[in-house]
């Protein structure tokens, strides 16, 4: 019973949530609710922006994607084909298609797939030598025949998996419409010929060369590891992200202001330096080995794609801890974590939808860390189609330099502000005032001689200041009375801070 009164009292004493006297805690609590309604927001739309903006209707830029097309075939037939597929790529819904027929350029099958392997074009398109002759026995003696041997579509997966899918399905669709089109020309041809009848031509013609005498092989010369990629890409490289540059710059909080105070700054700056890169190589290790663990049959690692890997993962989890170190520093705490998934969301959207075919606002993704990261990991997995390294290499690294370079300045002056004693973190709290140290026991008994003689020399002087002379008057004594007792009380003073500086000594 004893408790349950106790409790009662308690609650008796708590105030109501709507009580006029936490008129001001609801207000603060209202505004801290509305500033982070605000940043949420923001942080939604800035994300979804760029998650559906990137890859939203990329068919607007489709002709922005150009094929490389050839003719190796100088008969008639290969001839009219080539006219056909042309005009059929002038389709505003289909890549861009740029004919080399007779140009110095790209003279060979070697040379068409170097520069689609090296990314000069997205595709490519050649009409197959010895073609037409193929097509002519089988109409007319009945020969084997073969429709995919006419044409062949080169394409490598690694530029852009969505975008090639998108790319290659324009030139697929632009030439299985051109199929029947073709079919019906060819047999108008054959129809025309003199002595020519519709028996004949079916009797004699081999029925597939006769209903399809053209169709297609696609040469996918760079197969892309779908899967492993948007693993790495996607959960990977966002958890490094996390995990390699939150955490340092979280822990530096607890630390940071006792260094500010008492080690230089330039030590500080290079001591948060070491101990960044130094996690970030912890981190990036342990997921460069989860990486070769759960690869899958679809790729064989080795050695060299290891440290290749665990460079790529250093290099983009180092741009972003570097970069956290400036918001740490330079954003107001409240919006922190809002720049934290707004700076997630984005790069994964630029690692994901690329920066190609893309709205014109989004290609500022070339200057991102995680599409030049994809990059990286793209030509990985390909073993070197599309190598793009020359220039995703450097924007990592300049990444890095940057924001180490903006975040040194932005400790050093928090530095400044700290031991100026103009700014105090706001993680740790003000110092309390220490109460003074009590005297022990063995202090006491040392000085308690000490204080006898002392009372015992005051009483004395006291007594003949209050003894007068003989030929003093009644006001003359009153007045060295009061001097004195005046003085008394300034040694007893004095003695008094002397005896605590030695109590505190011992």
């Amino acid at each position: 019973m004893q408790v349950l009164k106790e409790h009662r009292e308690r609650q008796q004493k708590l105030l109501p949530l709507f009580s006029p006297e936490l008129r001001a805690t609801r207000m603060a609590f209202a505004k801290g609710i509305w500033d982070l309604f605000l940043v949420f927001t923001v942080v939604f739309w800035v994300s979804i922006s760029f998650l559906y903006g990137a890859g939203y209707d990329t068919m607007r830029h489709i002709k922005e994607a150009t094929l490389i097309f050839r003719n190796f075939d100088n008969s008639q037939t290969a001839q009219d084909l080539s006219s056909a597929i042309i005009t059929a790529f002038k389709d505003p819904a289909v890549p861009l298609l740029k004919d080399y027929t007779g140009s110095d350029s790209y003279q060979s099958i070697d040379a068409i797939k170097d520069a689609v392997w090296r990314g000069d074009a997205w595709g490519a398109i050649y009409v197959n030598d010895g073609f037409g002759e193929r097509l002519e026995r089988a109409l007319a003696q009945g020969a084997d025949y073969d429709p995919k041997s006419a044409v062949t579509v080169v394409t490598e997966e690694s530029r852009h998996y969505f975008k090639v899918m998108m790319v290659n399905k324009g030139a697929q669709t632009a030439l299985s419409e051109l199929e029947g089109v073709f079919a019906q020309q060819v047999f108008a041809q054959l129809a025309s010929a003199e002595g020519a009848n519709t028996t004949s031509i079916i009797e004699n013609a081999n029925s597939a060369a006769l209903v399809t005498p053209y169709s297609y092989t696609i040469d996918n010369i760079a197969p892309y590891h779908f899967d492993m990629s948007m693993y790495i890409l996607s959960v990977t490289l966002s958890l490094c992200m996390v995990v390699g540059s939150f955490i340092p710059s979280n822990m530096w909080k607890s630390i940071e202001e006792p260094f500010f105070k008492q080690v230089r700054i330039p030590q500080i700056i290079a001591l948060r330096a070491f101990i960044n890169i130094v996690w970030a190589m912890f981190i990036c290790v342990q997921a460069t080995g989860i990486v070769f663990v759960f690869h899958g049959p679809t790729w064989s690692p080795t050695v060299g794609d290891f440290f290749a890997i665990f460079a790529i993962f250093l290099l983009n989890t180092l741009a972003f801890t570097f970069f956290i170190d400036c918001m740490q520093n330079w954003v107001h705490p409240r919006f922190l974590l809002g720049g934290y998934f707004t700076t997630l969301f984005v790069n994964i959207s630029a690692a994901i939808f690329g920066a190609e075919l893309n709205n014109h606002f989004f290609r500022i993704y070339y200057a991102l860390p995680f599409h030049s990261s994809g990059l990286m990991l793209r030509t990985l997995l390909t073993d070197g189609s599309y190598n793009k390294l020359d220039f995703a290499i450097p924007i990592n690294i300049l990444w890095s330099l940057f924001w180490w370079t903006i975040s040194s300045f932005l400790i050093a002056r928090k530095a400044r502000l700290v031991y100026a004693g103009k700014m105090l973190m706001s993680n740790v709290p003000p110092p309390q005032p220490q109460p003074q140290p009590q005297p022990t026991a063995a202090a006491q008994e040392k000085s308690a001689p000490h204080t006898e003689l002392q009372s015992a020399s005051h009483e004395s002087e006291y007594a003949s200041s209050t003894t007068g002379s003989p030929g003093s008057t009644p006001s003359g004594s009153h007045t060295d009375i009061s001097s004195r007792m005046d003085q008394q009380r300034d040694r007893r003073r004095t003695e008094s801070e002397v005896s605590d500086i030695e109590i505190e000594d011992m």
